[in-house]
């Protein structure tokens, strides 16, 4: 009962954190969604008497990555339209969301990973390094070149 409770409470405590990892891998927030239900499931099942982090966001960063090889091998039986407009619903805070997580597509794959991982309330460079099996100060370092990239882009998109 107590490792049911410790389980609960180690999810309680990183499931924000951990949605917003998988809404900015996903882009999208019914995959992140099922991604995150998915990661739970799997983490509980395989590994109940463990309360890591970094093996969490393993779980997670694998069933996406799982999401996104099946979606590939589908691509041409589930065409999806690219954007959606609906002029009065869209607010300049929207529209300024949008523009960025445009962007960020763009940025390579490892960049976006790290990124995701990094942001606003994310995890710890520690943490990072541990997921991706790097250096603590290998994972700053990109961190750092993936921002600058990102950064540049905007300037570039501003001129």
């Amino acid at each position: 009962m107590r490792q049911n409770r410790a389980l609960q409470d180690f999810f309680e405590t990183n499931r924000m954190k951990l949605f917003g990892y998988l809404l900015k891998m996903t882009g999208n927030r019914e995959d992140a969604e099922d991604i995150f239900q998915d990661t739970f499931i799997k983490y509980a099942g395989h590994y109940p008497d463990q309360q890591n982090p970094a093996l969490l966001y393993t779980v997670a960063r694998s069933l996406f990555l799982d999401m996104v090889r099946k979606r590939r091998h589908e691509k041409d039986s589930d065409a999806e339209p690219a954007t959606e407009e609906s002029p009065e619903s869209l607010t300049i805070e929207k529209a300024a969301e949008n523009r960025l997580l445009g962007m960020f597509a763009r940025l390579p794959k490892e960049d976006r990973d790290i990124l995701s991982m990094a942001g606003q309330d994310g995890l710890s460079y520690k943490q990072i390094a541990e997921i991706l099996h790097m250096s603590e100060a290998n994972v700053k370092i990109k961190v750092h070149r993936a921002r600058i990239k990102l950064k540049k882009m905007t300037e570039a998109e501003d001129e």
